[in-house]
């Protein structure tokens, strides 16, 4: 499997056989930057806000999945659950949709824009191999709360996404208050694409990830 970061939320997963799904794409006058245009099969959508559903950057005509449930994508499986964008139980910000990819033996999980921590959502995607989650406050869990979902889920790898960068607009921490939490050596650089050929063994590392421009 193939993971490539699209900046902000949204990643493009490749499986082995070729299957492709875009998470959260973006509009770019929103996020400040654009993303770099890109083919799939199928696009997963937390939510509708601009920063999160913008088509414009998606080539072809993917399937769109943005309900809680469950389908396939060719030899991906994929899980939708439904979660909240705060920690008013969608009262601030509405519902989130949290979603889960298993394929070549490996399961990856997208958190959206959670807002708030939820034991049995912990539970359910405990054990995971990947792990992408918000960090940076304001409009989702903060670097604490990001932290207290990678304690109880103890995911092989742990990606964190929605933080401030240089060329971000939005009003949010950067990386750097969720990096602090973990030891220096369970962080590393995993570039603009992350491959994964065998499930990660314990305990979890933190990838940090570069925008991926084509």
């Amino acid at each position: 499997m193939k993971i490539q970061y699209l900046g902000h939320a949204s990643f493009r997963i490749i499986s082995d056989m070729g299957t492709t799904i875009v998470t959260d794409p973006y509009k770019a006058d929103m996020v400040g930057f654009a993303m770099t245009p890109v083919r799939c099969d199928a696009v997963t959508v937390s939510h509708h806000h601009g920063d999160h559903d913008c088509m414009d950057g998606i080539l072809g005509d993917p399937a769109i999945l943005d309900r809680a449930g469950e389908c396939t994508a060719d030899d991906i499986a994929i899980e939708s659950l439904s979660s909240f964008h705060d920690d008013a139980r969608g009262a601030k910000r509405g519902k989130n949709l949290v979603f889960t990819f298993a394929a070549d033996g490996l399961r990856v999980v997208h958190m959206g824009d959670i807002g708030c921590f939820d034991a049995s959502l912990a539970s359910r995607i405990r054990g995971c191999d990947v792990l992408m989650i918000p960090v940076g406050g304001t409009f989702t869990v903060d670097a604490r709360g990001a932290k207290q979902y990678v304690d109880a889920v103890r995911p092989g790898i742990v990606i964190p996404m929605h933080y401030r960068s240089a060329e971000h607009h939005f009003d949010v921490d950067g990386v750097d208050k969720f990096l602090s939490l973990f030891d220096a050596d369970a962080v590393y650089d995993a570039g603009t694409t992350l491959c994964i050929d065998d499930r990660p063994e314990p305990p979890t590392r933190v990838a940090v990830m570069t925008r991926f421009v084509d």
